[in-house]
């Protein structure tokens, strides 16, 4: 097994390539590396889905190693790809799309043990899993129904569409809980149901770029990084998305237990902090998107958010953003926050075309830096602070004048 080393801004990010295709199909990251490869259409089944459990069925068997979808020009699955640890889930030229009327991800991390009377609540347990790579090339895309599932919301009796974050995890496009060295790259990833890309309770060790959003739904969100997170880059994310685009989040039970949440946001308890609870050492640059509410948001609560370095953050001149970034207040997604739990937030280049405001801080930050915040919308604000920030400065700030 291979690995990569990189260190943008003095942090070490380990990155695990697993598998070799077969000769002909050798690509140059993939050509020492001797893990088996496989695709769906080399197993039996009753359908596509069928073909692709057995073909991951078999590389749990071999410990690990690549599935590869490329024969088809589009892969219509009934129910969620679940990949296994030490696998690398390759995307060539083809559409991954989920069927009409189905209630699942269209792909997951397969460390869960759902509860069969249960299945879209907490799950009976969550295992840790390790090396996931999905990895998309020659635009590949993850694309949700064009008919979404309609069902009794089992709180109101009423029929209507599973659609936001009100139905929880099972919502998410993508969803990768409790991994250890992961990959998301190369994705035109649309039609979402809810939240696009989700990585929670304490996932490290993360590479997600490259990716292309195009979302329309209620809480269409781009990346959520919810519940600990550490050792973690996102880059060069593009699109647009029909709420925040970037997602730091620390909830707990005060926020989502109520009774507009019908299945919960995370695979296990909100207050259960054993999986991941401080998020730390994210690396966030080159996002520039446009939609609705806002392009990056931290969602503090009673755990940490450390060591958090943002660059070249903003909209774009399509529009539509509220604000470039934001970060909340108290209470507002938990509680139990105090002043002091985070620091060492630095971000550089901060621009807003359209937004109301470029930079909002409704909690105070400590130790931080923010440089270069560009306000071009006359009528908006450069910054805006409702809390008192310690040891925190705020420099090279420009904003563009009215119009005569």
């Amino acid at each position: 097994m291979k690995s990569i080393l990189m260190y943008p801004l003095s942090l070490l990010f380990l990155f695990f390539q697993i598998g070799v295709m077969n000769a002909e199909e050798l690509l140059p990251y993939d050509k020492d590396n001797k893990s088996i490869c496989v695709k769906p259409e080399d197993f039996e089944g009753r359908n596509i889905s069928e073909k692709i459990s057995n073909a991951l069925d078999f590389l749990k068997k071999c410990n690990g190693g690549i599935i590869l979808f490329k024969d088809n020009p589009l892969y219509l699955i009934s129910e969620s790809i679940c990949l296994p640890s030490n696998t690398k889930m390759i995307i060539d030229g083809c559409k991954i799309k989920l069927a009409d009327h189905v209630f699942d991800n269209i792909i997951r991390s397969d460390n869960f043990e759902i509860d069969k009377n249960n299945p879209n609540g907490y799950v009976k347990k969550l295992l840790p899993a390790q090396n996931i790579r999905i990895v998309g090339l020659n635009g590949a895309t993850v694309e949700g129904a064009d008919f979404f599932y309609e069902g009794i919301n089992p709180k109101t009796g009423i029929k209507e569409q599973w659609l936001g974050d009100f139905w929880g995890w099972r919502n998410f496009s993508i969803l990768l809980s409790y991994v250890d060295g992961f990959e998301i790259s190369g994705l035109k990833v649309t039609k979402t149901h809810s939240w696009a890309i989700v990585v929670t309770n304490g996932c490290k060790n993360g590479h997600i770029h490259t990716i292309d959003f195009k979302t329309t739904v209620k809480n269409g969100d781009g990346i959520d990084i919810i519940q600990g997170g550490s050792n973690i880059l996102i880059e060069n994310i593009t699109g647009e998305t029909s709420d925040d685009t970037i997602v730091f989040g620390a909830f707990d039970e005060s926020r989502w237990s109520n009774e507009k949440y019908i299945f919960p946001l995370l695979p296990v308890r909100y207050s259960d902090y054993s999986y991941g609870a401080d998020m730390h050492d994210i690396v966030c640059r080159n996002v520039n998107t446009s939609g609705n509410h806002h392009v990056l948001i931290i969602l503090p609560s009673r755990t940490r958010i450390y060591n958090i370095f943002c660059s070249n953050i903003s909209d774009n001149p399509k529009g539509g953003k509220r604000k470039i970034i934001r970060i909340y207040g108290n209470g507002q997604y938990g509680q139990g926050f105090k002043a002091g739990n985070m620091y060492n937030i630095y971000m550089n280049d901060i621009r807003s075309y359209k937004a109301d405001i470029a930079l909002e801080l409704l909690a105070p930050v400590y130790d931080s830096h923010f440089n270069k915040i560009v306000q071009l919308n006359y009528t908006g604000l450069d910054i805006k602070m409702d809390s008192t920030c310690i040891n925190t400065n705020f420099t090279n700030i420009h904003k563009t004048q009215s119009v005569k």
